[in-house]
């Protein structure tokens, strides 16, 4: 299953993962998803593509829905964020910390619940990431490693609660203003695939850290340290 899927990182990993003889269902908000869809048939497996906005979460459950009643276990997912549609209408913390809710919100629930899915059939990988995209400084740059810092500590936990189900979840966040989207999508694909899965954990763990202390100004950390419970639920 992949989400941001009619372009991007999204597209990129549905192509790879259709080369590599996956059956797919695709997800995204644009009527671009059914051309993907489209494309991605002419590798010879079957697609499903799903029209749908994940910012609302309550559409995270609907589609979690609609994967399991096809019947067929899910064992790998690239799930990804809409931090590229980011922007601001006033630029205060408020409406900073609303921007990053709903960037991540759906797609924290519907890792949640297609990892609980996994863990049934004691098998499957999840990558949570976004695409590349251009950003403004400011606040613009607080919400890009806000929204990366709160899937950061999410999938950490997800991943310590699931490690003796045979579930493997990491996060994968582009810097601002990168444009190139092959080593991004590289690693997601070795994360899902399982090549080179400790190495991908460890990069991505130190780089968010350092990213994090780097950039993220204590008005926007404190908050996400807040919102985020032990358990990685507050969600």
């Amino acid at each position: 299953m992949i989400t941001g899927a009619s372009c991007g990182v999204g597209f990129a990993l549905a192509e790879q993962l259709a080369r590599r003889g996956y059956d797919l269902v695709i997800a995204d908000r644009y009527d671009e998803i059914h051309t993907a869809a489209a494309a991605l048939t002419v590798f010879g497996t079957e697609v499903q593509a799903e029209q749908i906005d994940l910012c609302e979460a309550g559409n995270a459950y609907v589609l979690h829905r609609r994967v399991m009643a096809a019947g067929r276990p899910v064992v790998a997912a690239a799930l990804t964020t809409a931090v590229d549609d980011a922007s601001f209408s006033d630029g205060t913390l408020d409406g900073a910390l609303g921007e990053v809710d709903k960037c991540v919100r759906g797609i924290m629930a519907l890792a949640r619940r297609q990892a609980e899915r996994m863990a049934m059939f004691g098998r499957g990988r999840i990558v949570l990431t976004a695409s590349p995209e251009d950003r403004k400084p400011g606040m613009d740059t607080a919400v890009h490693f806000s929204t990366a810092a709160f899937l950061q500590a999410f999938a950490d936990q997800l991943n310590t609660e699931l490690s003796d189900a045979g579930v493997e979840v990491v996060a994968l966040m582009p810097k601002p203003n990168t444009r190139d989207i092959a080593p991004l999508t590289r690693q997601a694909l070795e994360a899902l695939t399982g090549d080179d899965k400790q190495g991908i954990a460890a990069r991505a763990t130190g780089a968010m850290t350092a990213l994090a202390e780097r950039f993220v100004p204590d008005l926007v950390k404190n908050p996400v340290r807040q919102i985020i419970s032990p358990t990685g639920q507050a969600v």
